[in-house]
């Protein structure tokens, strides 16, 4: 290529923060939508913007789609084939941030992790009738807490609300720990993304519920999803069942889920966000122990545009400056 490759970025949100690193990729021009030459572009930056055969079909010779984030059933694939494009993904540092929370919780909750320090550090052992005794490679206090709720997670299905960027990114790293991944959105995913985490759709969200031993809410709040989980749908949980919420805490109704963690209907939850926030410290469900509450930390150290923008623009980088391939390519 003998100019600079013309990068186009096609969503809107990062518009602001290409001008910003414009300065810091100069071997790389950046457009967007409505700009000069991007018609010509030879990078299609996308990551919620419909990459369709319509728009490959207006634009010249594309050399690479590079989607931001895991989910690429954004993009037309059989057209990017026949346009000749290499396509690639980029997971985003803001799923990731969330799903390292979503996942530590389900481990936390297999381990009754909040009740287990507890007891520790109050010297539950006295209720017990026990007293420290020095340990060796064969004497030891193990498992003196005897804690009923703790189990492993290998075999147990883990059921998603939600199946996009941030679901996707727990279904990745729960398929490692062993889960059966179970998922419920509008719309059934491509074969080729479902049989990454080798998963189950669910049409139905009360179908979901029973099959899970372990529920993760990962949708956005809207209209159509506040007070998606009221009573009845956490009771389908069952009494063996666990809800991690790190979307919104209006998409779960939060007095129906105090009622069913106090009278033992699920097993517990792990919550970290809430309707109100920072939430009340003499708000019900601090006076729970089956519960793991954090002050809505998903978002992990934080993330932006020019973040994200900068990531990505530093791939498209390598793979059309340098001729590396890409670290995420998609088979077409």
């Amino acid at each position: 290529m003998t100019r600079k490759p013309r990068v186009l970025i096609l969503d809107e949100r990062y518009r602001e923060a290409a001008g910003q690193l414009a300065t810091e990729y100069p071997e790389l021009e950046l457009l967007t939508r409505d700009e000069d030459g991007a018609s010509e572009a030879d990078v299609l930056l996308a990551q919620d913007a419909s990459v369709s055969a319509d728009l490959l079909d207006s634009l010249g010779q594309i050399a690479v789609i590079l989607k931001m984030g895991r989910n690429y059933s954004n993009i037309d694939l059989a057209a990017a084939k026949k346009k000749g494009a290499q396509v690639a993904y980029l997971p985003r540092k803001g799923p990731n941030c969330v799903a390292e929370l979503a996942t530590t919780m389900i481990l936390a909750l297999s381990k009754d992790l909040l009740m287990s320090h507890q007891a520790v550090v109050s010297g539950a052992y006295k209720m017990r009738g026990l007293r420290p005794v020095e340990t060796d490679e064969k004497v030891m206090a193990f498992m003196w807490m005897a804690n009923e709720r703790l189990h492993e997670v290998p075999g147990r299905t883990l059921g998603i609300i939600g199946f996009g960027e941030i679901g996707q990114e727990i279904g990745r790293r729960a398929r490692v720990l062993g889960m059966n991944i179970h998922y419920h959105k509008r719309t059934q995913l491509p074969d080729d993304i479902e049989s990454q985490y080798d998963a189950t759709y669910h049409p139905e969200l009360q179908s979901l519920l029973k099959e899970s031993d372990y529920v993760c809410v990962t949708v956005p709040q809207t209209e159509h999803t506040v007070g998606l989980l009221g009573r009845e749908e956490l009771e389908l949980i069952g009494k063996d069942g666990y809800l991690v919420n790190v979307a919104r805490g209006a998409i779960v109704d939060e007095d129906a889920l105090v009622t069913v963690l106090q009278q033992d209907l699920i097993a517990g939850a792990g919550l970290d966000v809430f309707v109100y926030e920072p939430l009340r410290p003499d708000h019900p469900l601090c006076q729970l122990d089956n519960v793991i509450l954090t002050p809505h930390m998903g978002g992990g150290t934080g993330t932006s545009p020019a973040i994200e923008l900068n990531r990505a623009l530093a791939e498209v980088r390598r793979i059309t400056c340098e001729g590396a391939e890409p670290v995420h390519p998609v088979a077409l």
